[in-house]
């Protein structure tokens, strides 16, 4: 009976310490995000349809700087986004096309914490796993939406560096971005996040 009382001590303390620490963990990378100055990453995103069971595949690299500015960087085909969270430039070289539209906010992928701001009010977290140096966290809304069923979170322990995000919607589709080679407070001139369209190009407005 005694050892009985002890393991289950044991395993209360634990499990009340581990989720202090995952609230700190969460608390800290938010922290780190929102004061930061600007943002730079190289990343994979796998888009998955579960409908059609089939994946797309694109790489490349993130830009993001005090207050809103941002750039986007897409590969084969190359696609350039640029923007801040009130309009939208996306340019396609390869079609000599650029579309300029509104923007209500910055979109997840260039301000990968915006899921983790008030949390607590939003979201049922599950732990998911725990490795060396990664919590990855799976965020349920408590309300229900249209635009996502479950959000999965890889966050760096000590370096509060969001690693990889996966948004998952009721549509059966499933987006999952993994950043590397992140830096932050990265020196950026003003110029990456102007865009004038090449003399020819084929502008579109929305």
């Amino acid at each position: 009976m005694k050892v009985k009382l002890l393991f289950f001590l044991l395993f209360f303390i634990t499990q009340h310490l581990f989720a202090v620490d995952l609230d700190e963990i969460i608390d800290k990378t938010t922290e780190k995000y929102n004061d930061l100055n600007s943002f730079y990453a190289e990343f994979t995103q796998v888009l998955c349809d579960e409908l059609s069971g089939t994946c797309q595949l694109f790489e490349g690299k993130i830009y993001f700087k005090r207050p809103n500015f941002f750039r986007m960087e897409i590969g084969d085909p190359a696609q350039i986004y640029v923007g801040d969270s009130s309009s939208l430039w996306i340019y396609m070289p390869e079609k000599n096309r650029a579309i300029r539209q509104s923007l209500g906010q910055i979109p997840a992928q260039i301000s990968p914490d915006i899921f983790l701001k008030d949390y607590d009010k939003r979201f049922n977290i599950e732990l998911i796993s725990e490795k060396e140096n990664t919590v990855q966290i799976a965020l349920l809304p408590i309300e229900e939406t249209d635009i996502y069923t479950k959000i999965i979170i890889a966050i760096h322990k000590s370096k509060y560096e969001i690693q990889a995000i996966s948004i998952q919607d009721q549509a059966g589709q499933e987006s999952k971005f993994s950043f590397d080679k992140i830096e932050i407070d990265k020196t950026m001139p003003k110029s990456l996040f102007e865009f004038k369209p090449p003399e020819g190009t084929q502008v579109d407005e929305y």
